[in-house]
């Protein structure tokens, strides 16, 4: 294989010119070795650039798009202005107002695939350096489509690149994303995604340990900035008291649990395998759970110790470590350090205190009740 993620790649090209989308790229190109591959990359790039230019001069009237294709340019004719009774007073032209509105939806469907085509390259990059086989099942027409007219609409390249990557997660597990979840990314705010940025890091096992809520309103995550994030369909259980999750995770014999975050993992043990785990907590929402699955976030290694502390006073042992996924259900554990009640610690991002470097594959979920 030339890289990593090729039969994923062909599998997106595949599935696009199937539809029809990303036509001004060039899906034969894909299987070429690396360099050769990066440099049509690039080549792409500039093409797009290029194309941009020429909607822009579209747009203004400086070119225009001809019949067989080929862009002609014009020289901008002047408003025509009538003077009765000495008043200048613009006149309707019927005619050039057809022309301006014929050339603006060029201009516009111009811009959309430009967009889209960058959308896609960035979903490329992704799914060129996973090596994982892709799946039989198709990505869903419809949801193509509207994908494709979203990130039309996007000229930003951050936002260009998030839905790059929902794309790519759509081709490596068709169904991941809902189409409900596009409509919440395509009215997403930067200021509203920078809220769900800052909430990512205190997401375990997809919640958050309402224990820990003085923290959190210390880190910016205050009872009112939480509230807001729920409105946005994001968070649940914010102004409820009873909202609660019961973990039972009867394991060979014993409790076992690994609740991870991001990189990180709380690795929560006991000899009796009937014993349950409360935790009191917000609960992300399915549009939540989605949407922070299309980003890198770095957990609040204090915070997890904090939430690893209020553990023990159930009786459990806890350990924090390094995490690194492998499968869907099972992960990799290394380098953890013991949590004990009022342990000294180091700042977050500092190495882990008193790590060992012991390894465990621990299953993630499986065999785990909730309530």
């Amino acid at each position: 294989m030339d890289f990593p993620g090729e039969k994923l790649v062909i599998k997106l090209w595949e599935t696009l010119a199937e539809k029809g989308i990303g036509s001004l790229l060039s899906p034969w190109q894909v299987g070429r070795e690396g360099k050769a591959r990066n440099e049509i990359r690039r080549q792409e790039i500039l093409m797009l650039a290029q194309a941009e230019s020429d909607a822009c001069d579209i747009r203004s009237g400086r070119k225009q798009l001809r019949s067989d294709g080929t862009l002609l340019l014009t020289n901008s004719s002047s408003v025509t202005f009538a003077v009765p009774d000495g008043k200048v007073e613009p006149v309707l032209d019927l005619p050039r107002a057809i022309e301006c509105g014929m050339r603006t939806a060029v201009a516009d469907a111009a811009r959309s695939e430009v967009n889209a085509a960058k959308a896609v390259i960035f979903a490329e990059e992704q799914l060129a350096s996973e090596a994982q086989d892709p799946p039989e099942r198709k990505v869903d027409e419809d949801w193509l489509f509207i994908w494709r007219e979203h990130a039309g609409k996007v000229s930003a390249e951050d936002l260009q690149r998030l839905w790059g990557s929902v794309l790519a997660g759509e081709v490596k597990a068709p169904g991941k994303y809902s189409i409900r979840t596009l409509e919440f990314l395509k009215t997403l705010s930067k200021q509203e995604a920078e809220l769900i940025s800052k909430l990512a890091s205190f997401v375990i096992d997809g919640r958050i340990a309402r224990a820990q809520a003085g923290y959190l309103e210390t880190h910016g995550l205050s009872f009112s900035v939480l509230l807001r994030i729920q409105e946005l369909g994001v968070l649940s259980g914010v102004e409820a008291t009873g909202l609660s999750t019961e973990y039972k995770a009867g394991l060979e014999g014993k409790f076992f649990l690994p609740l991870v975050s991001h990189g990180k993992v709380l690795i929560v043990e006991h000899t009796d395998p009937s014993k349950v785990l409360a935790l009191k907590v917000f609960k992300l929402t399915e549009i939540g759970r989605q949407v922070l699955g299309l980003g890198s976030f770095e957990p609040d290694v204090e915070y997890m110790r904090l939430v690893g502390k209020s553990f023990l006073s159930q009786g459990f042992s806890v350990k924090l470590a390094n995490w690194r996924q492998i499968s869907e259900t099972q992960g990799e554990y290394d380098n953890f350090e013991e949590i004990v009640a009022d342990q000294p610690h180091t700042e977050s991002d500092a190495p882990i205190e008193g790590a060992t470097q012991q390894q465990g594959v621990a299953p993630l979920q499986v065999g785990v009740g909730y309530r």
